[in-house]
């Protein structure tokens, strides 16, 4: 046990709370914070097992919880994504796979799993939807994509049709492995990070980007449209509205683009450029 290396050895009686913070402050300079928070309610349970047995050892009570920071997806931009997608060939299967499923992050917003859960079969071609299962509560909701995207889904899935015989595969994205005879059934949720980031440095964003952040993008995205937050929500397949709120947050450049546009632009600089740059060389004196 890692707490028993790093604290020693000895009666469970004899253990302190100083042990406990230095397990957690060894734990902070090796591992994230969700390890830490993780590690720490093992160590709680540990010591409540014990008195549980009526050995007068720590109370878990004095070993306080560290909570993780929530994990922060930066949402994509509209020009961040056609720049992605201006690096993707469409020349042949592999490629016009890649474009799709980053096309259909952009435009529905699905989580990466709900996106490779998807079944050939639940795709209604004549009304450009499909519908799917939401993950967490299992809701069935419906997603939807531009016409741009439905072009390329009927040329992929003519080609799609062609490789069932090979691969023998409900999934809608399957994934080959340096073979054009061997095909996984399904493609993988890593696979799909890894197609991102490989068209995302393709494109030379060197901003990291996930395939969550265009689900950040979608609903900033709808945001920005003036979009109800019920219908937000209903296309995130959130039960709680709360949850759409973390989604529709502001990053500060966000705040700042959207703020500039409540000012009104002066027709001509009312202030003379060398009195800018005056009060620009006063400010410095207090830097």
């Amino acid at each position: 046990m890692l707490f028993v290396k790093i604290c020693g050895d000895k009666p469970i009686e004899e253990y302190r709370i100083t042990d406990v913070v230095n397990y957690q402050m060894w734990l902070k300079s090796h591992y994230s914070s969700y390890s830490l928070e993780y590690a720490t309610v093992i160590i709680k349970n540990f010591f409540q097992f014990f008195r549980d047995q009526n050995y007068a050892c720590l109370p878990p009570s004095l070993i306080k919880r560290k909570k993780g920071r929530a994990k922060s997806h930066r949402a994509i931009t509209e020009s961040e994504f056609e720049k992605i997608i201006s690096v993707i060939p469409n020349d042949e299967f592999w490629h016009l796979r890649d474009l799709l499923i980053v096309r259909l992050l952009w435009d529905t917003g699905v989580r990466v799993s709900e996106l490779t859960d998807l079944n050939v079969s639940q795709i209604d071609v004549n009304n450009f939807s499909a519908v799917i299962s939401t993950k967490k509560t299992s809701n069935m909701r419906i997603i939807l994509w531009s016409e741009k995207t439905h072009e390329i889904l009927i040329r992929y899935l003519k080609m799609r049709a062609e490789l069932n015989n090979i691969c023998n595969s409900s999934a809608l994205f399957i994934w080959h492995k340096n073979s054009k005879t061997y095909f996984n059934p399904r493609l993988t949720t890593r696979s799909v990070e890894r197609i991102v980031k490989f068209y995302t440095h393709k494109a030379g964003i060197i901003e990291k980007i996930t395939p969550h952040s265009f689900r950040h993008g979608w609903a900033h995205l709808r945001r920005d449209q003036n979009a109800p937050l019920s219908f937000i929500q209903k296309g995130l397949g959130h039960m709680n509205p709360i949850s759409t709120f973390i989604y529709e947050q502001y990053s500060d450049m966000d705040f700042e683009r959207s703020a500039k546009t409540y000012f009104k632009k002066p027709q001509k600089a009312k202030i003379p450029s060398y009195e800018i740059e005056y009060i620009n060389s006063l400010i410095q004196e207090f830097a």
